[in-house]
């Protein structure tokens, strides 16, 4: 990237966060208003194999959860499930807010181990193989269009997602340290080095990643706090192609919803993504 590209790229990235700036001041505001104006779709979902939309969360984060399924379940596009996964023994600690969503068409599902942010998805995967499977965190507030970026855009042989970094090399092909990454790339791709994260929201179709996916001793084993990592090289493995969606806004946030978060923890040198990447790749002998 050249300097004159990195100005523009930073500017943007600025610009789009100074956007972002009155949204993220009034979003429990906006979605109690639309709440009770009450759910209406505006457009119709194009895919006819089911698709599910997936998070999970723990007790620690439960503060915010009602607000960030109200926005999922208002999304401007229907029908698709919303799947909240949780730790059989955490769903007793669920509070009133959460449960009173099941008749606007949240699904609690419980999972038998603790298997923290990998909850997100394996189980998904492991009920419902022939389903498009789309991320989601359980702190951000998803605007009404996100769902349908994706859906309207979706194919059956590459992953899409809103939100990615993109992955920087070195002369030789190998890839930096995660924290010198271009973090929130506005390329689009397909891209091997387009590196999603699940947070944003990404559509996985039916048979994108490779079938070890659902190898949970491994994926601990191997990147027992970037799942992020594990998907990606799950992608990687089955050669599908990445794509980036949208505008790619500024994420929006719960106030103090970090709590639990591993996002700084993953910026280490010494214990972060790093380390995880090259377990991932020593283990299956691939370039990333």
């Amino acid at each position: 990237m050249s300097l004159l590209q990195y100005l523009r790229y930073r500017g943007l990235r600025k610009l789009k966060s100074l956007e972002a700036k009155p949204l993220k001041k009034r979003a429990q505001e906006v979605v109690a208003r639309q709440w009770l104006q009450g759910q209406n779709p505006l457009h119709e979902n194009p895919l006819t194999t089911p698709v599910m939309v997936n998070l999970t969360s723990f007790p620690k984060r439960y503060k915010h959860l009602h607000l960030t399924l109200k926005s999922l379940l208002l999304q401007d596009i229907a029908p698709f499930q919303l799947n909240l996964w949780l730790f059989r023994d955490d769903i007793d600690a669920l509070p009133d807010n959460v449960k009173a969503l099941t008749p606007y068409g949240l699904s609690i599902y419980p999972v038998d181990e603790d298997i923290r942010s990998y909850k997100k998805l394996i189980p998904a995967l492991q009920q419902f193989p022939d389903a498009y499977h789309v991320t989601a965190d359980d702190d951000i507030y998803y605007r009404p269009d996100w769902l349908c970026q994706l859906l309207l855009s979706a194919t059956t042989d590459r992953i899409l997602c809103w939100r990615a970094h993109r992955i920087t090399r070195y002369k030789d092909g190998q890839p930096k340290a995660y924290r010198r990454w271009e973090p929130k790339t506005e390329h689009r791709g397909p891209s091997n080095d387009l590196f999603f994260t699940s947070g944003g929201g990404v559509l996985f179709p039916p048979g994108a990643l490779d079938e070890r996916v659902t190898d949970i001793q491994l994926a601990q084993q191997l990147a027992p706090y970037a799942d992020d990592l594990w998907w990606y090289m799950m992608a990687r493995l089955k050669a599908t192609p990445i794509e980036r969606v949208g505008n790619n806004p500024a994420l929006v946030n719960w106030p103090d919803s970090r709590e639990g978060s591993l996002w700084q923890f993953n910026k280490s040198e010494t214990a972060g993504n790093d380390v995880q990447l090259h377990n991932l790749i020593d283990y299956f002998s691939f370039k990333v």
